[in-house]
């Protein structure tokens, strides 16, 4: 379906952020400002038809409350987790959703609401989302960094998302910083993901504690370390100079710095945004890791380079997944 510019400006489109835990719709128009905002539990462990259930039920409920005329919508973006078949519209496999395998999600709600459906990639949803109504608006090379549970990215090129051969690329988080570094979650050793993830860095204050390494300023549950330790925390115990944190925040910033230098002498983008958790750091983490970048890229592509905080938080990716609509339009985010 394509739609002009002129009836696009009077349209709407529906973003869906498909989560392990959370599952988010928004209904938005064409400047991007959210009409409707709906966050749901996912219930994953109930299994995958319950999960497709509780979409579908959302996006329903979200339609409902904005009293937006379904005519008026031109259709649905949404961004989940991979690895996914972009072509085909389908998750191949999500790690957090119990059962998905090879789910044609696209078609599947194609066929409920009878609409354009989007799928894709979760981070590529939010380096668009952030491209089109953030920080990177008017900014057609950018790389965008989510920084959470785990170490996501999107890689826009010549204002459009670059996939790779077969839906790959943007693996930020696996890229190897240290050969002989801690294992990943992947298999590999040495991930970025490994150091720089919110699970990363606590997995790594719990191997310290587990070393006998004591904390001056962090508190926490002894009985439930995992659980009860906070990013936040860990950040305000490193900066006043506690033993146990310090390194590991360091660490965690050097080698995102080392990750961002590497992908600015391989790419060159313009602009490098970074979204998730951590960033509630600010300057904090900004001003550290902009000097371990600008040691170790090249300073030609360094100077021209703006590394900053994305602007949408929370929903650049469900904003992106409702802007992927707008591709099939003369808009030009």
């Amino acid at each position: 379906m394509v739609v002009d510019k002129k009836n696009s400006e009077k349209k709407y489109s529906i973003g869906v952020d498909l989560g392990g835990t959370n599952i988010v719709s928004v209904i938005v128009n064409y400047q991007g400002k959210i009409v409707n905002r709906l966050k749901v539990p996912t219930l994953a462990e109930r299994g995958k038809e319950a999960t497709i259930k509780r979409i579908v039920e959302t996006i329903h409920e979200n339609i409902v409350q904005s009293s937006v005329v379904p005519g008026d919508i031109i259709g649905i973006g949404i961004g989940a987790p991979g690895p996914l078949d972009i072509k085909r519209g389908m998750i191949n496999f999500a790690p957090n959703l119990p059962g998905w395998r090879d789910v044609p999600l696209r078609k599947i709600l194609e066929d409920e609401f009878n609409m354009k459906v989007v799928l894709e990639n979760d981070a590529n949803a939010a380096a668009w989302g952030e491209r089109c109504f953030g920080a990177g608006q008017g900014v057609n090379n950018l790389v965008c960094f989510t920084l959470g549970t785990g170490i996501g990215g999107g890689i826009i090129i010549d204002g459009k998302i670059y996939h790779g051969n077969n839906y790959g690329a943007a693996e930020l988080g696996h890229m190897t910083v240290n050969k002989d570094g801690p294992r990943c979650n992947c298999g590999n050793y040495g991930c970025l993901e490994a150091y720089s993830s919110a699970t990363g860095i606590k997995n790594r204050i719990k191997n310290r504690i587990r070393e006998g390494i004591k904390s001056d300023f962090l508190n926490f549950d002894e009985g439930k370390l995992f659980e009860s330790l906070r990013l936040k925390s860990i950040f305000e115990a490193a900066r006043k100079g506690d033993r146990l944190t310090s390194i590991v925040v360091e660490e965690a910033i050097s080698y995102l710095g080392i990750a961002i230098a590497n992908i600015t002498n391989i790419l060159n983008p313009k602009m490098v945004v970074l979204v998730g958790g951590i960033t509630n750091e600010g300057n904090k983490l900004l001003i550290p890791l902009r000097k371990e970048v600008k040691k170790r890229a090249f300073y030609s592509n360094y100077k021209s380079l703006k590394i900053v905080i994305g602007e949408l938080g929370g929903n650049a990716g469900v904003l992106g997944a409702a802007a992927l609509l707008w591709i099939s339009t003369d808009r030009s985010c």
